[in-house]
């Protein structure tokens, strides 16, 4: 297993377009050539996202040099299907495609969504991550679809999109033991006890390099919240006290690497959606009447020789 701690965001910033829009890229999938995009509030509508993608998705598509767009309704769990024309491909949480000129789009309110792209261009996909997908393994299932496409693990590039980072996602018992049970005995050090206030880690900010730098390396320390030793964490058990942050990154980036790809080809942006919901819509800050961001991933057809 690699080792957990977040090493590189994947140069992940945000930029505005000559739309008005302002979208988050990650530089490394610009340098393969990939066409992606990852919407703020200042974007396609937030309720339009998430009641009925197909409509902002074109929008995307066409921004992007893309000819149509395809997305799932999304379900927490752990299927894949692959798609070879736009428009609603089924019920799953995971979708890939060998296809040029189409738009993959996935949506969240808090749930890591994450871009896949193949150095050798064969295919794209992207997984959503939520705590129930993520402990079904989108993650390694959208790899190994892509690996019947023809690709190789070792040349596949993951970034994964701002979400509901360690420092927020609060979760209770019943979520670690369901990971423990699923994913193995090493998803125990994916949970950590919530962080008292007075050792709350710091929050990302727009910093450095122009006001449109997001600086993803000091969000990703978030994910070092304090271990408790054994004896405490079992007398704040017994005191009904006992509240587990799910770190969904480094879930994620685990279940990645042991599906195949290269460590130093995993990325996460390191924002969390719950501590910016001035740039994305959090279900986690807002409730039940959050919007949906868009993440979207398309290969850009050749120029005809």
């Amino acid at each position: 297993m690699m080792n957990a701690r977040i090493c590189s965001d994947g140069g992940f910033r945000l930029e505005g377009l000559p739309n008005g829009w302002q979208v988050g890229r990650f530089a490394v999938l610009e340098a393969l050539g990939v066409a992606h995009l990852v919407t703020t509030r200042q974007g396609p509508d937030v309720q339009q996202v998430r009641r009925d993608p197909a409509t902002p998705g074109r929008e995307i598509a066409q921004v992007l040099g893309l000819q149509s767009v395809a997305f799932l309704e999304q379900v927490h769990g752990g299927a894949v299907l692959e798609c070879t024309q736009g428009g609603r491909a089924g019920a799953a949480d995971g979708l890939v495609t060998a296809a040029f000129g189409l738009a993959l789009l996935g949506k969240s309110g808090d749930c890591p969504i994450i871009l896949i792209a193949d150095r050798s261009r064969r295919a794209v996909g992207f997984a959503h991550a939520s705590w129930r997908a993520t402990v079904a393994g989108i993650a390694p299932a959208v790899v190994h679809r892509m690996i019947d496409l023809g690709c190789d693990p070792g040349d596949l590039v993951a970034c994964i999109c701002p979400s509901v980072g360690p420092c927020c996602y609060e979760v209770g018992d019943e979520v670690r033991t369901a990971a423990i049970q699923e994913i193995g005995p090493h998803a125990a050090s994916f949970f950590r006890l919530a962080a008292r206030p007075w050792l709350s880690p710091r929050r990302p900010e727009l910093v450095g390099q122009g006001a449109d730098r997001l600086d993803g390396r000091r969000a990703a320390g978030a994910e070092t919240l304090p271990s408790v030793p054994e004896a405490q964490e079992r007398r704040a058990a017994a005191a009904g006290d006992r509240r587990l942050h799910f770190d969904l990154w480094r879930a994620n980036t685990c279940a990645l690497a042991r599906a195949g790809l290269v460590a130093q080809a995993i990325h996460v942006a390191g924002v969390c959606t719950r501590c910016r919901p001035d740039l994305f819509p959090s279900r986690r800050y807002e409730g039940e009447a959050a919007g949906r961001f868009a993440a979207v991933i398309g290969w850009v057809p050749p120029s005809p020789e």
